[in-house]
């Protein structure tokens, strides 16, 4: 209490106690005028209110209560003061008028209080009023019917106005308003006749120029009469709204351009139906939008495809599954086949579970991944499935054809003579063969079964549900069909097969299958070809041989366990030798000794026979040239030429080389060639055959009558020499026939200019009767095996000795 009275009075100023003071004493020293008027002092006493309800009024009902207390003080002082007063009496008094003074005081403290606490909110309500009138951002107007407008400082602020101007004519406004947007003034002066809010957007231009977007809001305000009083409103700043959403349409329209010119499909589905596709979409279908909206999803896909994109869709939509990646067919209204890639995840539209989605095109895709696996799986040069389809798929229709006891054959077909048809006419006409063939093939077998290119000429035939009778049927068919020639650019080819044949045990792999019916193909190619051969036990071992013969050649080559033997040519008259016959010879530690009539239709068929040949013939030259140099210089060397390594286009430089290399003159050198040869490209063999003549090599026909024999290609051949296979000369004594074929063979030689050799003659009665008719050399063991090169040399020094020579010029034989 102490310090609210003591804050309380020492907030009074000394002018104000001075005040208050002298109210206090004036009182008493009006009453000491008359200390005996009891009426008048009484009055007087009353007198002391004045102060307090001043103290009350202004600093509360306390300190109005404290100072009445002090007023009575002071006057009982007084009135004690006085000679003749009645103490008693004046103390009751006193108390009765305190109380009365104190009652009073309190009753007009608590009025003076209400009074300032009212007047306090309506202080604070009239500052926040014009706080939010003159500090928002928003502008706020009034305008009464006599046309006095009020405006917020937050309308000079929108309005760009200058602050000074706080009465402004009511026209200002529509002098701001945008050119484009006058049409608004109209509008809003409808509105003001009418008597009616109103609420427009429109554009105002501030004295800078700058374009500001407003919001004008009018709201007329009525009395109780229902008379209008005034129009209130608002002004608001949209600028940075309009400009979000002109910002906003701008995006919407560049998404939704996006969508519509986009590069892939978007689709929205609810409840199964489509409710957006993009333009992309609707010309996939080769519909319009209004004619797919509504419609069903699945509508548009392959009825293969639709019981799995059907559920799957159920999942996305049951939130089984988030997302959803389908490739499908769709049905568009051409009769291009399309595919789709559809990707897709649950959304909400409107509140609604919904499905978004895109839509890639992958016809091209998926044709370049139909065709990366067709050729994957299929022949590039024949269409035929290749050894991957036999791998991928043959393999499980063949385990399953055996769970099911289900019986199969598998035949290997090879095409006789192909590799010197290739050679010969070039890989174009060879290419042009191999198409015919197969389509010949598939023709054939297309309905029982499965045709594959194995590689090279090589074909598997797969025969499910075939049992042995019937596939021998088959392969005898076969051999009839492919027996016929086939003409190419006006050349008549023979073509001409051989066929391996495997029917499958229980326990067989594919694999096994494939190997069995390899080794029967060539056990039917080295029975003579053009014919079929069934796999046997005994095959197999054959098989197994000819695997090792393969890998033992391979290595022998590379380690040079190869050795080259020499058998002399004899002179009939002259009994001179006139050459020698260089044959190769193979001696292999596992193997043994291996025959040439086994070895070397393995370096054929495997193209070992190229730089085993060249090897051959470097070797026999080098051999003939230093036995040239010991003195025996009439003797040449005659060198046996595959029909592959004939017709490799650079054998008659390969030839020019070696003689070059080895320093042999090439008057010394004789190239034993076959028939087959010129069998099919006369004109190419001709043409080499005659730059090797004009080098100065010699040419022999070798194993004459056991090929295709042809009088009128013959004579058309370059060659010096026939010789006459040992087959005829076995049996000259005995067999006319073969005495009367050799006579006519000797007659034609001579006839064309040749001079004819003899191979394999043994006894002295065959060598008379070709003495008889007329053959010109003999070669055989009657006279010389075969001698590796030390003891053909010792051999060569007992019969003809260094300078004896009959002939320094050209050699007398082959």
């Amino acid at each position: 209490m102490l310090d609210f009275l003591s804050n309380r009075l020492f907030r009074i100023s000394v002018k104000n106690w001075v005040f208050i003071i002298l109210l206090y004493f004036f009182p008493i020293f009006v009453d000491l005028m008359d200390l005996h008027d009891q009426y008048f002092h009484n009055v007087l006493w009353f007198f002391y209110l004045i102060p307090t309800i001043i103290l009350v009024y202004n600093y509360g009902a306390k300190l109005g209560i404290f100072t009445t207390g002090v007023s009575s003080v002071l006057f009982m002082i007084t009135e004690w003061k006085q000679t003749e007063g009645n103490i008693n009496h004046e103390l009751v008094t006193i108390i009765e008028l305190t109380i009365v003074n104190i009652l009073i005081t309190i009753a007009v403290g608590l009025l003076v209080k209400r009074n300032k606490e009212k007047q306090v909110q309506l202080n604070e309500t009239k500052n926040r009023l014009e706080s939010i009138f003159h500090n928002l951002d928003i502008g706020i107007w009034s305008m009464n019917r006599e046309q006095s407008l009020l405006i917020s400082n937050g309308t000079e602020k929108i309005y760009g106005l200058p602050p000074e101007k706080e009465e402004r004519n009511i026209q200002f406004w529509k002098k701001s308003i945008y050119q484009e947007d006058l049409h608004i003034i109209d509008k809003i002066n409808q509105k003001w006749g009418n008597q009616d809010d109103y609420e427009y957007e429109y554009r105002i231009i501030r004295p800078s120029g700058e374009i500001r977007w407003i919001r004008d809001r009018g709201i007329p305000v009525f009395n109780e009469n229902g008379d209008l009083i005034r129009y209130d409103g608002t002004y608001v700043d949209i600028t940075k709204q309009k400009e979000l959403g002109l910002k906003l349409i701008e995006s919407e329209e560049r998404y939704k351009n996006l969508l519509e010119k986009a590069l892939v499909g978007v689709y929205l589905i609810q409840n199964h139906e489509l409710v957006y596709v993009n333009q992309w979409f609707t010309q996939i279908l080769g519909l319009h939008e209004n004619e797919v909206l509504g419609t069903n999803f699945l509508n548009y896909i392959n009825h293969k495809d639709l019981r799995r994109v059907f559920e799957n869709i159920q999942k996305l939509a049951d939130g089984e599954n988030t997302f959803l990646i389908e490739e499908v067919q769709i049905l568009p209204p051409a009769s291009e086949v399309m595919y789709l890639e559809l990707q897709a995840a649950p959304t909400l539209m409107d509140g609604s579970p919904a499905i978004l989605g895109i839509a890639l095109d992958v016809t091209d895709k998926k044709k370049a991944k139909t065709e990366l696996e067709y050729m994957a799986y299929h022949d590039s040069l024949t269409g035929l499935y290749n050894m991957n389809y036999v791998n991928d798929y043959l393999q499980k229709d063949f385990t399953e054809n055996q769970s099911k006891e289900i019986p199969v054959c598998v035949m290997f077909f090879n095409l006789d003579r192909f590799k010197l048809i290739n050679d010969s006419f070039g890989h174009q006409i060879g290419d042009q063969v191999l198409k015919i063939v197969s389509k010949r093939l598939l023709d054939l077998i297309r309905s029982i079964g499965i045709v594959v290119r194995a590689g090279g000429d090589d074909f598997i035939l797969y025969l499910p549900n075939t049992n042995p009778t019937h596939v021998k049927d088959i392969a005898q068919f076969l051999l009839k069909e492919f027996s016929e020639p086939i003409y190419l650019e006006e050349q008549e080819i023979r073509l001409g097969a051989s066929i391996g044949i495997a029917t499958i045990l229980r326990d067989d792999t594919l694999e096994t299958a494939l190997k069995k019916a390899s080794s029967a193909l060539h056990l039917a190619k080295e029975y003579g070809r053009n014919q079929y051969q069934e796999y046997s036990a005994e095959y197999g071992e054959l098989a197994d041989r000819r695997v090792q013969l393969e890998q033992g050649l391979r290595k022998a080559f590379e380690r040079s366990e190869l050795e080259l033997y020499y058998q002399p040519k004899l002179d009939i008259f002259s009994n001179q030798i006139t050459g020698m016959e260089s044959l190769l010879r193979w001696n292999d530690e596992v193997l043994g000794s291996v025959s040439p009539a086994e070895f070397i239709p393995i370096a054929e068929e495997t193209g070992l026979i190229i730089p085993i040949g060249k090897w051959v013939l470097e070797e026999a030259c080098r051999q003939s040239k230093e036995w040239h140099k010991n003195g025996y210089s009439s003797i040449h060397v005659c060198v046996n030429i595959s029909s592959k390594q004939f017709l490799q286009d650079d054998f008659v430089s390969m030839v020019e080389q070696i003689l070059e290399e080895t320093g042999l003159c090439p008057k010394f050198l004789n190239l034993e060639i076959t028939e087959g040869i010129a069998l099919y490209n006369v004109h190419d063999a001709v043409n080499k055959l005659e730059k090797l003549k004009q080098i100065g090599v010699s040419i022999s026909l070798d194993d004459f009558g056991t090929g295709y024999s042809s009088l009128s290609y013959i004579k058309s051949l370059p060659i010096d020499f026939l010789k006459i296979d040992r087959s005829f000369i076995k049996d000259i004594i005995l067999n006319y026939q073969d005495a009367a074929i050799i006579d006519s063979i000797i007659s034609l030689a001579h006839s064309l200019g040749l001079k004819v050799v003899a191979e394999g003659v043994e006894a002295h009665q065959q060598l008379t009767a070709l003495e008889q008719m007329g053959c010109d050399e003999i070669q055989g063991f009657y006279f010389a095996k075969p001698m590796a090169n030390h003891d053909f040399a010792k051999f060569l020094g007992k019969k003809n000795k260094p300078s004896q020579s009959m002939n320094s010029g050209t050699p007398s034989g082959a």
